[in-house]
């Protein structure tokens, strides 16, 4: 099955086309062409993702990438040779379909249109969750293509995507056993989902505010460092632990009078491990980014120094791994899953990548921990294709039968 991905659910333009062998038991994959496209140099002055900049910029991408990835799959064939009357069938389509896209519209009709239609089996494409309006654009792209070429559609659950991202290895797809737990973590989403089957989703936990990877940009903001927070707060944390005895002493330092001291059950004092004791699996980082503030507020004196912002990182992004390998820990062990996977922007994170498999291999070594390699940690077209493969859903013939959901679910 050779399937062509597309993904605009934020910031990042991204195709790809692939090829399937075998049964989902058994795979075997062809990558292509995977082509992804960042935003974040525009978007880092505003220190977060602007929804209609992000439309903007994917109404201008997404052509350029597809006859990218065409070329470089040696599939962009000579002009079409349909009849006038049946292309110009299509074209009022496709005007109707791409008329909230004018930009993108003059594109596909200049550069799209004259083209014949690639070998592919299905399009795939991002429908949900994320933002409406760069949703929006990548479901209205497929649906064009779709009238277009007579192609059907596979609409895939973002979450998916980073689910089925930890499959992916340089030495092919690996194969895993149910049930698996799955832990994604990204700037909107923090969820634990019990996967039973391919498909079958169960979340029994989620954030309960701020998303894992919302809470580093926000402390990132405070510390003073720039958009994405994640690789700034790991770079910083880094620092800290190369000075290892330095931080021990500075940390206790400013932990010692600060009304944290009060807050902390343990002997050492420090930062609010939020929700890492309930019951449930749900999270929750909104507090722990107000204890930054109120630490920061304090102690100004962190905020003038290198070393005392690293400290601060370290002292951030532990409380957050902590909290979240625990409860993965917890529910593995309850629900007794073979499989735990990692996915999503926060993955990447090298601390929770460590301190995961450090655990797993401590209190569960039977059970198999697969992680996505770093460049598919971020959103991209290859984890949607896999996991069009292996929801095996029926692709829609008929694209007015689905629409882009901003809020859509895994269960």
């Amino acid at each position: 099955m050779r399937i062509l991905a597309i993904e605009t659910s934020c910031d990042e333009t991204a195709i790809a086309i692939t090829d399937f062998l075998g049964t989902r038991k058994r795979p075997r994959i062809r990558v292509r062409s995977h082509i992804v496209l960042s935003q974040i140099k525009l978007h880092t002055k505003f220190g977060g993702v602007v929804p209609n900049l992000a439309k903007r910029e994917h109404q201008r991408n997404l052509v350029p990438i597809l006859l990218s990835v065409l070329k470089e799959s040696r599939l962009l064939k000579s002009k079409i040779k349909n009849q006038k009357s049946k292309l110009q069938f299509k074209i009022k389509n496709i005007e109707k379909i791409l008329e909230r896209e004018p930009e993108l519209l003059l594109r596909f009709k200049k550069y799209i249109v004259p083209l014949a239609k690639p070998n592919i089996d299905a399009i795939a494409v991002t429908y949900g969750p994320g933002l409406a309006p760069a949703l929006w654009v990548g479901v209205n792209f497929a649906k064009a293509l779709s009238a277009l070429w007579n192609a059907p559609i596979i609409p895939v659950n973002h979450m998916a995507g980073h689910l089925y991202s930890a499959f992916l290895h340089k030495s092919g797809i690996k194969n895993f056993q149910f049930p698996a737990l799955a832990l994604l973590v990204s700037g909107g989403h923090t969820e634990l989902v019990l996967m039973r089957g391919y498909g079958k989703y169960k979340v029994i936990g989620e954030t309960l505010d701020d998303a894992a990877g919302e809470a580093f940009d926000k402390v990132a903001r405070l510390l003073g460092l720039g958009y994405p927070g994640g690789p700034h707060i790991a770079v910083l944390s880094q620092y800290a632990q190369t000075h290892a005895e330095k931080y021990a002493d500075t940390r206790r330092n400013f932990l010692r009078d600060s009304a944290l001291r009060q807050r902390s059950s343990a002997r050492e004092p420090k930062l609010p491990r939020p929700m890492m004791n309930t019951k449930d699996y749900n999270f929750s980082f909104s507090g722990l980014k107000t204890a930054v503030l109120y630490l920061l507020r304090d102690h100004p004196e962190l905020l003038r120094s290198k070393f005392g912002k690293a400290v601060v990182a370290k002292e951030f992004q532990d409380a957050v791994v902590e909290v979240l390998v625990a409860k993965t820990i917890r529910a593995a062990k309850e629900y007794k899953t073979k499989t735990i996977l990692l996915g999503g922007g926060v993955a990447a994170n090298r601390s929770l990548r460590e301190e995961l498999i450090k655990n797993l291999q401590k209190e569960l070594p039977k059970a198999v921990c697969w992680m996505p390699e770093a460049v598919l940690t971020g959103d991209n077209a290859l984890m949607i294709a896999l996991a069009a493969f292996f929801e095996k859903k029926k692709p829609i013939k008929d694209y007015t039968k689905f629409s882009a959901e901003a809020n859509l679910r895994l269960s």
